[in-house]
């Protein structure tokens, strides 16, 4: 699938009795089915602070949503594993089935939870690889270069507020999507809030990700990429050519063509393949005394 369609359900954290949120967050849900969305995200702990197991019955009534319309959700809940209590993340796939959880690394001061220990984690879902972080870890800028050194494609982000200026950074500098579960400004790759989102609904903000968009550097690619766009012409474009950074954003205009294979097939290395290579090579020259 190179465009995926995504729903920001920005409905707050808890707030009212936990059968009002729910019944909120179901309509909501029910509206992104209606609307074909790949991957509905809640807000934090949108439905209760009350600590709860997984399954239960938080997640056992958002499964059959899922189930229903054949989409995932992310759906954060205060988690009770044990003697210990997380602010956590669930994802549940298409078959109503949970496919794995994120516990918030950095919890907010007073959240009275525990730390989440097991960090970043990235998810393969069948668009595409997708990581959650929450809230407070918009401030920790390790969590998200984690979560670009995992490939992730999108990041979702439930949040108690609106985030703003650092997200934006973040998916520029790391080019992956983020969708933020605070205000509902869906960023693109590259760094800007994206445009085209509908709200069929208040509080609810749904955009289609093009997944296939792929920046490339200059270095080491550019006869290959002149190749590439010279036998697809008018089936690959540049996008926008960005001087300063010695970047092409390339675009299939085709719904057959991939350029993501296409990079693969001519041996052009991403923007994002590109800096990781570079950063494992030059470390383990470092660790010798070697010269690049």
């Amino acid at each position: 699938m190179n465009n995926v369609k995504v729903a920001a359900i920005c409905i707050g954290t808890a707030g009212a009795d936990y059968d009002t949120k729910m019944a909120m967050a179901i309509e909501y849900l029910h509206i992104s089915g209606k609307h074909k969305v790949d991957v509905a995200c809640l807000p934090e702990a949108f439905a209760s602070t009350e600590p709860e197991t997984i399954p239960g019955k938080t997640t056992e009534a958002i499964s059959k949503l899922a189930k229903q319309y054949n989409m995932y959700i992310v759906c954060p809940l205060i988690e009770k594993m044990g003697e210990k209590v997380y602010n956590t993340a669930v994802l549940i796939d298409r078959k109503g089935d949970i496919a794995g959880y994120y516990r918030k690394v950095f919890v907010f001061w007073g959240e009275n939870v525990n730390l989440g220990e097991e960090g970043v984690k990235t998810f393969d879902a069948d668009f595409g690889r997708i990581a959650i972080l929450t809230c407070f870890d918009l401030n920790f800028a390790e969590l998200w270069h984690d979560a670009d050194l995992m490939d992730a494609d999108i990041v979702f982000w439930p949040s108690a507020y609106g985030g703003g200026m650092p997200l934006n950074a973040y998916a520029m500098i790391y080019h992956y999507y983020i969708v933020p579960v605070g205000w509902g400004n869906i960023i693109d790759i590259t760094g800007e809030n994206m445009k085209d989102v509908i709200s069929p609904k208040e509080k609810i903000f749904i955009a289609d990700l093009d997944l296939d968009r792929t920046f490339i550097h200059d270095n080491f690619t550019g006869d290959k990429v002149t190749k590439l766009l010279s036998d697809y012409k008018g089936e690959v474009m540049v996008e926008h050519r960005y001087d300063m950074e010695a970047w092409n954003l390339l675009k299939s205009v085709k719904k057959d063509v991939h350029v993501r294979k296409l990079c693969k097939e001519y041996e052009i290395e991403t923007l994002r393949e590109y800096q990781h290579r570079s950063r494992h090579q030059i470390n383990e020259i470092r660790k010798i005394g070697g010269k690049v």
